[in-house]
């Protein structure tokens, strides 16, 4: 008899406002803390600016796109690495009543002109340093060259760059004229729920991307959740210590992380607000700096991804830098090694303080899984279900995914519901049906992960479904040998792929060296000696510069060399 669907449910309730993003955003905080500095560079930590500020530079450039003719649902395009007033601009285009949208920077050509067409932004507001890749592009589809703007900060000279291209401040009504405006406030579940804010696109590690389209109140919900959560104490003397360092030094965050995807936007622009967190821009990460930073501004709350894990725990000189400061550190986007996290935490944290991991999609605005601060696992979990969510595990037709997990788990893809899950596919409504499916009136999101739930709640993922192989009829994991991969001290990173041969798949290993001269047989040693035939990596070992991974670390396989396959000994 086939297994049977689970579900599972948040432990937790909450009541999310009904409201628009600039009101939510601006109704944080007391009159005396909306006057202290929130938002610093990290590199030039006198650059900076309140809440009081920001809401008036709102003020300022939404009436200016106003008066450039936009209308509400026109979409503006940013290009750009993380600058100080990332969060001005995206409320700032909120608050016209328009949608924000943003592609890497290190988007090449094509790819950009995909989204700029996708999306029909039109305005562009561009990096000093991907400014001539956006005016090019935005020619070759027709825009003139007057809807590209450069992204600077107020008052930053831009002489003798890009002398056609405009700075975005240009845009910026005077602060007179602005006191006396106001944004259209949302005040009907039915207006917060049907009005776009946002569309970030799917990271495209196996595909084209896709237009996730953001509500004003998906965003407001997922700052709800995460607030919740957040804000747990554990009635344990550790959990009350915990809160009252907090409640003396305050929350200080490091974004280091790029702001433009789904996660800087829910953490750095919406629950840092709520929080009152300052937070400290980086406009570039560097190892180093990274760790700097960390120490110097004595970081609270820390977010990453594991490629920047494995680079933390290989630099040689962790003793320089104090992290004591650190009452919380999440680590997302990919799964992350357990022995990893273990010695970053020897490396770096006090004893009471672990890594935890968390995960969310694109497509759930950001967070879905998470742990509360004072929580405590064994490192491979992803933590449990946010308040409003449930989740659904569904066995898989024609798949056998029961070896992955533990005996008695239901173990197949996850489906989630709650009140986070995207709108749809911004004019993909085909996509939009293979993906959300409702079910006795509950709106499921297909994730396309696999993974179980334990009898605590706590989910596990296995693999993303499109990536597992199967080799000879059983499942391998990508992941769980790029995790074992990474644990070896000359490689900085790898990537697993399944490769075609004779009519079967087989695993194959993309690595970049660290230092010393570690071979291929050497690594084709290190994955036989831990695990089963079927997992070995039959179709070879690769050395190549650099693993193609997107903004938040997950691998782009779609990027990966091509290899040509031919008849190997080993199978």
């Amino acid at each position: 008899m086939p297994p049977q669907s689970q579900i599972v449910e948040s432990p937790y309730t909450v009541d999310i406002p009904i409201s628009d993003i600039p009101s939510w955003v601006f109704s944080a905080g007391t009159q005396e803390s909306r006057r202290q500095p929130q938002y610093f560079d990290a590199d030039h930590p006198e650059h900076c600016f309140s809440l009081s500020q920001a809401e008036l530079y709102v003020k300022q450039v939404a009436l200016g796109l106003q008066r450039l003719g936009l209308c509400p649902n026109d979409k503006v395009l940013l290009f750009s690495p993380n600058k100080l007033y990332f969060p001005v601009l995206l409320w700032g285009v909120i608050a016209a009543r328009c949608v924000f949208t943003a592609v890497s920077p290190s988007a090449q050509e094509t790819e950009l002109a995909y989204q700029l067409r996708d999306s029909g932004a039109k305005i562009v507001i561009a990096h000093v340093d991907t400014a001539s890749l956006a005016l090019s592009t935005a020619k070759t589809l027709g825009l003139p060259a007057t809807s590209v703007y450069l992204f600077n900060n107020p008052g930053e000279s831009l002489q003798n760059t890009h002398e056609e291209l405009r700075p975005w401040t240009d845009i910026w009504a005077s602060p007179a004229d602005a006191l006396n405006w106001s944004w259209h406030r949302i005040t009907t579940m039915e207006e917060a729920q049907g009005t776009p804010a946002i569309i970030n696109y799917s990271s495209g590690t196996t595909g084209t991307p896709k237009g996730v389209e953001l509500s004003h109140y998906n965003v407001i919900a997922n700052s709800v959740q995460c607030l919740q959560k957040r804000s747990l104490v554990a009635n344990t003397p550790r959990g009350r210590a915990r809160r009252a360092r907090l409640d003396m030094s305050g929350e200080r965050w490091m974004a280091p992380l790029p702001m433009y995807h789904a996660f800087g936007q829910i953490w750095f622009c919406m629950n840092a607000v709520q929080f009152g967190a300052k937070v400290f821009v980086m406009t570039k990460f560097d190892v180093p700096k990274y760790l700097l930073y960390l120490d110097i501004y004595r970081i609270t709350f820390a977010t990453t991804v594991p490629v920047i894990m494995a680079m933390l725990v290989k630099y040689p000189h962790p003793e320089s830098f104090n992290l004591k400061a650190l009452e919380d550190l999440v680590s997302g986007s990919a799964p992350l090694s357990p022995e990893t996290a273990q010695r970053f935490k020897n490396l770096y944290l006090r004893d009471d303080v672990n890594v935890k991991q968390g995960m969310g999609l694109t497509e759930t605005t950001c967070s879905l899984f998470q742990f509360a601060p004072d929580d405590i696992d064994d490192g491979r979990s992803i933590g449990w279900l946010n308040a409003n969510c449930k989740a659904k595990i569904v066995p898989v037709d024609g798949e056998d995914y029961q070896g992955t997990g533990p005996a008695g788990a239901v173990v197949g893809e996850i489906w989630v519901s709650g009140p986070n899950i995207m709108m749809g596919y911004y004019k993909k409504p085909k996509e939009t049906a293979a993906t959300i499916v409702v079910e006795n009136g509950t709106r499921w999101l297909k994730t396309g992960d696999i993974g179980y739930a334990d009898s605590k709640g706590n989910f596990y993922v296995v693999d993303r479904m499109k990536e597992l192989l199967k080799v000879r009829g059983l499942q391998v994991s990508p992941a769980e040998l790029e995790l074992a991969l990474l644990q070896h001290p000359d490689i900085s990173d790898a990537a697993v792929v399944g490769a075609k041969i004779n009519g079967g798949e087989y695993p194959r290993a993309f690595v970049v060296k660290k230092q010393g001269r570690i071979t291929a047989q050497e690594v084709e040693e290190l994955i036989r000696s831990r695990f089963a035939r079927h997992k070995w990596l039959t179709a070879g070992v690769y050395f190549i510069d650099a693993i193609p991974r997107t903004a938040s670390g997950k691998v782009m396989r779609r990027m990966l060399p091509k290899v040509e396959d031919k008849l190997a000994s080993k199978l």
